[in-house]
């Protein structure tokens, strides 16, 4: 169960960061703010976060049999990843707005 826990989350942290890339690219040239949704909203990008953060809660679920450490580390690695990935993507548009 670790093994299929450790997959399902790793699997749901990559849909969901390929949701949020196709958001990124959807707002190139706007900040997405960290609080609220962005300007533009692909449809899939909505689905696709939505089965990412199932699978993640899945992965947690299931790995928490092996320690409750492994839960954290499961659940933070996405959201940590994300906010890195927003934050160097407003940084970029800040840099490029005020650059022209």
């Amino acid at each position: 169960m670790f093994v299929f826990g450790i997959s399902a989350a790793v699997a749901g942290i990559v849909i969901f960061h390929i949701a949020l890339g196709m958001t990124l690219c959807a707002n190139a040239t706007t900040r997405v703010p960290l609080g609220r949704g962005a300007q533009i909203t692909p449809g899939r990008s909505i689905a696709l976060r939505a089965v990412g953060a199932g699978l993640i809660v899945l992965g947690g679920a299931l790995v928490s049999t092996a320690g409750w450490h492994w839960t954290i580390m499961v659940v933070l690695a996405g959201p940590v990843a994300a906010l890195v990935a927003l934050t160097l993507h407003n940084r970029h548009v800040s840099r490029g707005s005020s650059s022209t």
